[in-house]
């Protein structure tokens, strides 16, 4: 029980670890108050450049794999079979309410992502195939990273993986509860019309609205 525990700790501790706003105070910047306001890799990209924001993205997904793939194998070999989907919800909640920058974090779609290529690669890429199609049809990127989790969530519940259903389900769908509560503000502003629509065409540009 105690590794079990030790193992959600390390991957909340490790979700609260955010490269964004590191990054931005080397450049003499700060994410959460420039552009969006949010130390993801979106506004990274606006801020400080593409290399700093594909950096960020790389890191922020990568706290989702290895919260997924490793820190369970480490800690906890013996709930192997059941653990992962909880340390990667750890870790999402530790990006979105990191303990080391006052509980002030991102969006939580790139951890996510991150979670699911541990859990499950199919899904993964059938979740990505699903953000840029709703990317590129919509132009908007809260549309495109929420429904995407939606996709993922409804997908669980039939995959034939290895992991029982109700888990990876379960964790599915609590994943889109938060990242639908972490982009309520860009909610209001697509009701208001005032949400940025970013350019149709498949590359990242400075002007995205994270």
């Amino acid at each position: 029980m105690i590794r079990i525990f030790l193992a959600l700790l390390v991957s909340y501790l490790l979700g609260s670890l955010l490269a964004g706003p590191l990054l931005a105070r080397f450049s003499g910047q700060d994410l959460r108050n420039a552009g969006s306001g949010n130390p993801g890799a979106t506004n990274a990209v606006r801020l400080l450049g593409r290399r700093a924001g594909y950096a960020v993205f790389l890191w922020d997904a990568g706290k989702g794999w290895l919260a997924g793939l490793y820190i369970p194998l480490w800690l906890a070999p013996h709930a192997m079979g059941w653990l992962p989907p909880l340390t990667v919800l750890a870790a999402l909640l530790g990006h979105v309410y990191p303990v080391f920058s006052r509980f002030r974090g991102g969006k939580g779609v790139a951890t996510f992502l991150g979670g699911t290529l541990a859990l499950a690669p199919p899904l993964a890429l059938l979740t990505l195939l699903a953000w840029a199609v709703i990317f590129y049809a919509t132009g908007y990127v809260v549309l495109a990273s929420t429904a995407s989790a939606v996709v993922f969530a409804g997908l669980a519940w039939a995959w034939p993986g290895t992991w029982p259903r109700l888990l990876l389900g379960g964790y599915g769908i609590l994943s889109v509860l938060i990242l639908l509560w972490r982009h309520r503000a860009n909610f209001g502003r697509l009701i208001a019309g005032k949400e940025h629509r970013s350019s149709r065409r498949w590359k990242w540009r400075k002007d995205f609205r994270a």
